[in-house]
């Protein structure tokens, strides 16, 4: 991030961009209309603020506009060691316990301009229900309850004490954002709003700091509006998306086909829009109009014409209105909103595919796709590797292993387009045995390391000895848990047996079977283990921070009951992608295995569409009192496709 302490610039002069159209709504208009919606989120954006005149008047106005929250897109201080007192000095404008929600910058990343961490103890998140790491990566859903927007604000490109956070495909921050985005879209959430401090695309000096993959993913993704800080000045682009003949956005250049729509009324659905709000209050930057990427901006100011102010957004269930409120500078504004088609217009298709991957091999169908005024003429795939495909349904033979990022563009009657994009990961050699343990060794802490699979990673509990894993349970509500982190794949089978050394009074306890664990959360087998002997059984999945939901209801597990020292057999596989195939079966390991199962369904949950490994854990509810309990596994196995599982028990 460029260093402009005390070389505060106003200037006076509007400049447009040349060429670029002007806002056709005016700021009274947008207001007027967002006020008038049932119900709305109000919220304000900007970065690169300092602490200069115009910073003041920067808080000011956010004071002054009375959003639900701020978003302060990084660029802070600007000075090592001043986080408390530029935090104090944002209170002051704008009161205690406003929302003022950060995301780092360059500097506050690595240090040389304080650190995020300390920003983010000065200026606590005052949101309920954030996930992730506030101030680094972190989502959120505005309102709480019924939500608008999901505001997913990340770091990519910068770097930070433990490393640079990289957002390439493959990468956990790049599925992660992925994961956050499909998850506002399954929980019908109508607005998708994406932060972070370094754009992609600007008419600065600057090159690409967020990367193309990324970039990609969001507009492939269709996310509403991204926002930046990182340039020191304004920049809006026209609404961006993937066409049959724009099958990926290029930084550094300009394609015309990846523009959807070049003025400042727009369609929800068509396309991207990213704003970049460098104007908190730091020196501006010149813009070079004759940028290679100028051609998809909208509107734009730097330095000859330097304004400081915030992007105003107000978000209703149907339309998203924007204006670039001023606080200092030039007399420059910009507004622009993005609503459903009118009755003359034609409402753009949605994308939607499944997809199913044998060895290297992936078919992909698009039959879920739909256009809500027409029909849907054509579909564009790019899966990839370089390779495209057509139609509705077809195949795709990777040449390596690896991860690839699947996009289709579906292309309707009136020639608009949609895009979906789903991850896949594709492995020739992920067959057979993956794990296997049958615990004969000795580890007075730890589980070691299994006999096929590589380390365990356990929490403190776990021991093996008299030729099992032990799981000892020391106190009410607790905990113990094991994985297998090196073993990965989105097909497996999960096989065990498991003996409790007594019952466990109060609510009893469970061993979960942990088929698939992914960044984004887990799917588990829960079997549950009642005070009175009884055996139950549910299929539950975990978020990523561990809170469960069910996916099946507990169902009593038939002609089973168990007492201390009782052997209990368990299978549970998990099989594919997009949706995930979940069958369990539970039953006396001294007795033959049914032939059927006993939960046989499915989830399509986006977090969990991603390979994961397996693992297992024993927990106490928190009514137990007869502790110690000590739960012993045996004959673990995990297989993948074309394995045969060996006999339990």
């Amino acid at each position: 991030m460029r260093r402009d302490l005390g070389f505060l610039v106003a200037a006076a002069a509007l400049v447009a961009l040349a060429g670029l159209p002007a806002a056709d709504s005016s700021r009274s208009q947008i207001r007027a209309q967002a006020a008038a919606a049932e119900r709305t989120v109000h919220f304000t954006a900007a970065g690169d603020y300092a602490s200069g005149p115009q910073t003041q008047s920067v808080l000011a106005t956010i004071a002054s506009l009375e959003p639900d929250l701020h978003l302060a897109l990084g660029g802070l201080s600007y000075v090592a060691g001043t986080e408390q007192a530029w935090c104090d000095g944002v209170v002051d404008q704008v009161g205690a316990g406003f929302p003022v929600e950060l995301v780092a910058g360059t500097g506050e990343a690595d240090g040389t301009a304080g650190h995020i961490a300390d920003f983010a103890a000065c200026l606590p998140n005052q949101l309920p229900g954030v996930v992730g790491t506030y101030g680094r990566q972190w989502y959120v859903d505005m309102p709480a309850r019924d939500p608008l927007v999901r505001f997913v604000l990340i770091s990519p490109g910068l770097t930070f004490p433990d490393g640079t956070d990289a957002y390439a495909l493959g990468d956990a921050r790049y599925t992660w954002t992925a994961n956050a985005i499909d998850g506002a879209r399954a929980a019908s959430i109508p607005w998708v709003v994406v932060g972070m401090h370094q754009p992609c695309l600007t008419t600065a000096s600057r090159t690409c700091g967020a990367g193309a993959d990324l970039l990609n993913l969001l507009v492939t993704k269709q996310v509403d509006l991204v926002l930046a800080g990182h340039e020191h000045l304004y920049e809006r682009t026209k609404q961006l998306a993937l066409a049959p003949r724009c099958v990926a956005l290029v930084p550094g250049s300009a394609d015309p086909d990846c523009v959807a729509d070049g003025d400042a009324t727009l369609v929800k659905g068509a396309g991207t829009v990213l704003v970049t709000v460098g104007t908190g209050g730091i020196a501006q930057n010149p813009q070079d109009r004759e940028d290679t990427e100028a051609p998809y901006f909208a509107a734009a100011s730097g330095r000859d014409t330097a304004a400081w102010g915030v992007l105003d957004v107000r978000a209703t269930p149907t339309a998203l209105f924007a204006d670039f409120v001023r606080s200092a500078g030039s007399t420059f504004t910009d507004s622009f909103a993005i609503r459903p088609a009118g009755p003359d217009q034609n409402s753009p298709p949605v994308a939607s595919f499944t997809s199913s991957c044998d060895l290297l091999t992936c078919t992909v169908d698009a039959a879920g796709s739909t256009d809500p005024d027409g029909t849907i003429d054509g579909f564009a795939w790019s899966f990839g590797d370089g390779s495209t495909g057509a139609g509705a349904s077809t195949t795709h033979e990777y040449a390596a292993a690896g991860t690839y990022a699947i996009t289709l563009t579906v292309t309707d009657s009136s020639v608009r387009t949609g895009s979906a994009l789903r991850i896949i990961e594709v492995a020739p050699t992920v067959t057979g045995v993956l794990a296997a343990d049958s615990f004969e060794r000795d580890v007075a802490a730890g589980f070691g390391s299994a006999v096929t699979g590589g380390d365990w990673t356990v929490t403190e509990g776990a021991a093996v000895t008299g030729g099992a894993g032990r799981l000892t349970l020391t106190s009410k509500g607790a905990v113990v848990g094991a994985r297998l982190p090196a073993v990965n794949g989105t097909t497996a089978t999960t096989r065990l047996t498991e003996t409790w050394d007594r019952r466990p009074d109060g609510s009893g306890g469970w061993l979960v079977v942990r088929g698939r664990i992914t960044p984004g959360g887990e799917y588990r087998l829960r079997i549950g283990h009642k005070s009175d002997g009884e055996i139950t059984a549910r299929i539950v999945r975990t978020d990523a921070a561990g809170a469960e939901t069910a996916v099946t209801p507990e169902q009593t597990v038939p002609l089973l009951a168990y007492t201390g020292g009782t052997r209990i057999a368990a299978s549970f596989e998990v099989t594919g992608t997009g949706p995930t195939g979940l069958r369990a079966k539970v039953w006396a390991a001294d007795e033959p295995e049914p032939a059927g199962w006993l939960i046989d369904t499915a989830d399509a949950t986006p977090e969990l569409q991603v390979p994961g490994h397996p693992g297992v854990a024993a927990v106490l509810s928190g009514a137990t009192t007869n502790v110690p309990v000590t739960v012993s596994l045996d004959d673990l196995t995990v297989v993948g496709p074309g394995g045969a599982p060996a006999p339990t028990g």
